[in-house]
């Protein structure tokens, strides 16, 4: 049978008619809601990339120059090397720096001080792409500096691996520091709060989670600690990868809880502020 000679109702009724059609494009539209967003971020971020990216890579460029200057060895590889052992943490405090810190400010002025955020949750739409569309805007700024860091680790030593899982251990890193940025900017009470928060929780957590030192030579009680925090299991896998190529499943499966967990968090603390 011809589909022009089908009942209206029929063709409606598959999704072929006008009512059909134009749901699925209001279901296409709402699901990239969180587009613009990312692209508002990012003309920001291009219109001040030298700030970002000096502000983003400064610090665990100057730890990893300080140690090659004073303990690096022209023919040591990566695998049996304090460097090398050393890299991949940097790496994932530069995604830690840029996925969170800048965020995580961003947020709070723009809610606190400027009010934009209400016009964010005056906007027609849905609490998961405003937070997808800031989380995956911050994640994506922390990836690319992360990976400008991991490049440049390649200058003071050699011989690491980058399969495919590193990358998205790495980016799992930087979608979890996202949501904990917005997380902590929908309680926090200004810049001061957030300030404080950094300084006393994550600032502490990048040296306490294995990217200067083995976890296991911290006294009892606060190694069995730094196991508890959502940085720790991301930092073992992705060193891992880089010195091996090979990862451990449940350090990745760890951090995929963490970023499940910060995200639910966020999304909640995100759903009560809309509400009040």
């Amino acid at each position: 049978m011809k589909q022009e000679n089908w009942p209206q109702s029929k063709l409606e009724t598959i999704g072929a008619g006008p009512a059909g059609i134009s749901a699925a494009r209001r279901m296409a539209g709402s699901c990239l809601d969180w587009l613009p967003i990312v692209l508002a971020m990012g003309l920001v971020w291009r219109r001040r990339w030298w700030r970002f990216f000096i502000g983003g890579i400064n610090r665990p460029l100057i730890f990893l120059a300080i140690f090659a200057w004073n303990l690096g060895d022209p023919a040591a590889t990566a695998t049996d090397s304090y460097l090398g052992f050393l890299a991949p943490g940097m790496v994932v405090m530069a995604a830690v720096s840029a996925g969170y810190s800048d965020l995580v400010n961003w947020f709070t002025l723009r809610r606190t001080y400027f009010r934009v955020l209400d016009e964010y949750l005056l906007a027609p739409i849905s609490n998961i792409s405003l937070l997808n569309g800031h989380v995956l805007g911050a994640a994506a700024k922390g990836f690319v500096l992360a990976l400008l860091v991991f490049l440049a680790a390649h200058f003071f030593v050699h011989g690491f691996f980058m399969p495919p899982l590193f990358f998205v251990q790495l980016f799992v890193v930087c979608l979890t520091f996202a949501c904990l940025a917005v997380a902590v900017a929908m309680v926090a009470g200004g810049d001061k709060d957030t300030l404080m928060f950094t300084s006393l929780i994550v600032f502490p957590m990048t040296f306490f989670c294995g990217t200067f030192f083995p976890v296991e030579q911290l006294p009892g009680p606060l190694a069995s600690l730094s196991w508890g925090l959502p940085l720790t299991a991301s930092v073992y896998n992705l060193r891992a990868l880089a010195l091996t190529g090979a990862g451990h499943l449940g350090w990745f499966l760890q951090s995929l809880g963490w970023l499940i967990a910060l995200y639910l968090l966020a999304y909640f603390l995100l759903k009560l502020r809309r509400e009040d």
